[in-house]
Formats: structure tokens, C-alpha cells, sequence
């Protein structure tokens, strides 16, 4: 099992954003040194200190220039018209030649109404956008020139500039959080990232269940099949005694889980194919309850070293192949102790765990 660090740059109280950015940088190198395997960045825009990495473009390529060996994935670039598909492969492409062959691109529809709103885009359409953005990049990534024409996009014959390491594709994924669009990420032939596991550990099998059945029969989308599931946990913490890990992460979770309540909520009831968002309301009565919250699902995972490899086990025994961990806004020491914890204590045990039989293999992705 892979273990992916995750960065939305949060800034406790006192940190200021420049201050952030550089120890999100630092926290990455680390993240390295510990024995990560990778190190993700989301697109987040007018969050404020919530979270200021409103360009992971900008900021992987900066953490490739000072690593040698983590991949690094954009997790994820909203797949809408404010970023076209051809500046998304272009970038891509520029990262992966930087980095000798390890970015990797994560996507998304978009499911913040408040994003949503500021760049002017009908929630309604996120769907449509999202898989004409894939089939473009499929052909950025593999055929000599680009062309494509439909409603929403018109390209006349482009040779792209420049090609990944070795002219392949990088892989690709997508985040997802309905049971239907596990399924389409598997049919389509792309990775899936779960991020609504905080329904419970029952709805994270459905969606991981739903992937494997529209994996069955993969179209080659975007570029090259990639078949792997990855799961995003928040408030992730370590420490020796499982109190201290807790409190530690408490605030900055629970702020969040206010957050997303907040905008899943609004969107459910304002746009159609989100109404599944509502169920995020039975969790409201123990939105406070750290404890509840991390037992009941996979989308929080803070306590000691034990209590992580065995929440982890569980995640692979369900099929899940990589976890992607959101190590942020508890301090930057705080942040460091945890990944020297995790580095010692956690991930040579997930780094013995078998790869899934179905799953396309990481090393797969190696070029050097």
C-alpha cells in the first residue's frame, strides 16, 4: 500500500501564508526522507486560511525540484472551462519532464458551489465538462496532433509541446464521491480517489465495489488505462498516545467537517446529480465528536501507530490501494512529528502489504 501526503495548506492561527506555503514545501521534503511515497496538492480557491493552494502547478514543481523519488499529483484540478484541457496537459506534461517522469493528474468535477459560482459555471454541467476534459487530455497524451470539436470545445489540429517522459501518458485520476462516478471512473479507465468516505465505512465498500464493476470493462479515456484506488483521509495525526493525537488535530478537523457540511448541503438541495449530499446530514448530531467520527469512518484517521496500520489493513482488505493523507493545519512541528511517526512506526508495515491482483502496479510508473 502507497501512502501519499496531502497538502490544502491550512494555516492555523498565527501562521501567515507565505509562512504556510514554504513549511508545506519543507513538510514534503520530510515527507520523503520518512519514506513516502508520494505528495499531493489540491486546487482550492477563495478559502482563505482554510486552505491556500489555489496552484498546485505552481507548487509541485517547486517540491520536485527539491525530492528525487516522490510522486507527485495534483489532487485534484477541476476539470472545468477556467482550466483548459490544453493548459492542463501542457503543464502536466512540463512537470513530468522536470520531475524525470513522477507527476501524476488527478481530476475533478467541482462540488464547492462557491468556486462554482465565481468562475460562472452551472453545477448542472460539471459532468459534462469533466469527461470532455478527459477525452482531450487522452489525445493531448498520445496523439501527434490534437483536434477536437463539440459544444463545448473547439480545437483545429495542434501539435502538442512539450510530451511527458518517454512521450506516455501520466497517469491519471479522478476524485470521486458518488457510488455512480466510481463506476464511471472505472469505466472510463482512469484511477479513483474516494473523498466522501465520511458516510461510513459501508459506503466507501459501495464505492470501491462500484469502481471494480466499471473497471470490468475500462475504456482507454485518458490515454493509458489505469486501474487503482485511492483514499482521502483528513485530520490525519499520529503520536504515541492516542489523546494527544486527537487533540492535536481536533480543531482544524472539525472546523473542516463544518465547512463541507456547510457547501454539500447547499448544493444538494440547488442542483441536480448532488442530491446524494444529504446524506451527510446524519452526521450533523456528532459533527463535534472527534471520536464518533473516527470510528464510523475512514475519513478521519488520527491515534497511535497501531490504531492507523489497523485502520489501513482495512482499507486494503476492501480493495483500496493507496491512502492519501491529509497532514495539515496542526503547526508545522506538530506536522513534522506525525510524518516522522508514520515514516518509523506505520509505513513498513503498509509497504509489506501485497499489491491488489487487479490493480496496475506503481512501479509500473517508474521511467528511470
Amino acid at each position: 500500500m502507497n501512502v501519499i501526503l496531502f497538502h490544502e495548506g491550512i494555516c492555523p492561527s498565527g501562521t501567515t501564508w507565505h509562512q504556510r506555503l514554504r513549511e508545506a514545501v519543507d513538510e514534503a521534503v520530510l515527507a520523503e526522507e520518512c519514506g513516502f511515497d508520494g505528495y499531493a496538492v489540491s486546487e482550492q480557491h477563495f478559502a482563505s486560511g482554510e486552505a491556500i493552494t489555489s496552484s498546485p502547478e505552481i507548487i509541485l514543481p517547486y517540491v520536485a525540484a527539491r525530492t528525487e523519488r516522490l510522486r507527485l499529483r495534483i489532487a485534484s484540478v477541476n476539470l472545468l472551462p477556467y482550466n483548459h484541457p490544453i493548459r492542463v496537459i501542457e503543464q502536466m506534461a512540463t512537470l513530468d519532464l522536470l520531475s524525470n517522469g513522477r507527476a501524476e493528474l488527478g481530476g475533478a468535477r467541482s462540488n464547492n458551489p462557491y468556486t462554482l459560482d465565481a468562475f460562472n459555471v452551472d453545477p448542472k454541467l460539471t459532468r459534462e465538462y469533466r469527461d470532455e476534459h478527459l477525452e482531450i487530455i487522452g489525445k493531448g497524451f498520445t496523439q501527434e496532433k490534437l483536434e477536437h470539436d463539440s459544444e463545448f470545445y473547439k480545437i483545429p489540429p495542434r501539435k502538442m509541446s512539450p510530451w511527458p517522459v518517454g512521450r506516455r501518458p501520466v497517469p491519471v485520476h479522478l476524485s470521486a464521491t458518488s457510488i455512480e462516478s466510481h463506476e464511471e471512473a472505472g469505466a472510463m479507465g482512469v484511477g479513483a480517489m474516494t473523498g466522501l468516505s465520511i458516510l461510513g465505512w459501508d459506503y466507501a465498500q459501495a464505492c470501491i465495489d462500484a469502481y471494480r464493476k466499471g473497471a470490468e470493462n475500462a475504456r482507454n479515456v485518458a490515454g493509458a488505462i489505469t486501474t487503482r484506488q485511492a483514499l482521502f483521509s483528513v485530520g490525519v495525526n499520529c503520536h504515541t498516545d492516542r489523546a494527544t493525537a486527537l487533540a492535536t488535530t481536533k480543531e482544524n478537523t472539525v472546523r473542516f467537517i463544518e465547512v463541507i457540511m456547510d457547501w454539500m448541503t447547499k448544493l444538494a438541495k440547488r442542483s441536480e446529480g448532488y442530491e446524494y449530499f444529504a446524506a451527510i446530514e446524519k452526521i450533523r448530531q456528532n459533527m463535534h465528536d472527534l471520536d464518533y467520527l473516527i470510528e464510523s469512518s475512514p475519513y478521519i484517521m488520527a491515534g497511535t501507530p497501531d490504531e492507523l496500520i489497523k485502520r489501513a489493513r482495512r482499507l486494503h482488505d476492501m480493495g483500496i490501494d493507496d491512502v492519501i493523507w491529509r497532514i495539515d493545519g496542526m503547526g508545522h512541528e506538530n506536522n513534522k512529528n506525525a510524518l516522522r511517526l508514520i515514516g518509523k512506526e506505520v509505513l513498513p508495515e503498509l509497504h509489506s502489504w501485497k499489491e491488489h491482483a487487479q490493480s496496475t502496479p506503481s512501479s509500473t510508473w517508474n521511467t528511470q
